[in-house]
């Protein structure tokens, strides 16, 4: 981490933001074009295919729309973590590298890219959130039976 944390940390925030935002996107594409082919379908005299037809896409719409309030949810719960925090022991908005990955303690997102480097988002509610809270620089921990060191908080 060539950067001090907290622009470091803006950074990881951007990109989870990006990647939010495309999820929103491509929701919002994915409602219009079941709303189109819905709307567009015409009665025919095989009625129940008509029927079935228009159900499967109101069923894509509202997945995507499920899909577009999760993204929503997960942009509003980022925004209210303090990327500011620091010391040496982890809570929301900390940045945990330890001898094998490196956890960004925010909202449960998965994997990103980041410098050459595999970031780890994930919310403190999760398991290994939970495991990480309160634990200091030094300090070892183990999850699904393998012992890591943290190496840093940020």
């Amino acid at each position: 981490m060539s950067q001090t944390p907290v622009p470091y940390k803006n950074q990881l925030v951007n990109i989870i933001k990006s990647a939010l935002q495309n999820r929103m996107a491509e929701a919002n594409a994915a409602i219009i074009s079941a709303k189109d082919s819905r709307d567009s379908d015409t009665k025919s005299s095989a009625g129940d295919k008509y029927e079935t037809g228009r159900e499967m896409m109101q069923m894509e719409m509202n997945k995507a729309e499920l899909q577009m309030q999760a993204a929503k949810k997960l942009l509003h719960e980022l925004d209210k973590i303090d990327l500011k925090s620091s010391g040496n022991k982890v809570k929301p908005g900390s940045l945990v590298t330890t001898n094998r990955e490196i956890f960004f303690m925010t909202i449960g997102f998965g994997k990103i890219e980041f410098e050459g480097k595999e970031v780890f988002v994930i919310s403190p509610a999760s398991p290994l959130g939970t495991i990480l809270l309160n634990k200091a620089t030094g300090t070892s921990f183990s999850f699904q039976g393998i012992e890591r060191l943290i190496v840093s908080v940020l």
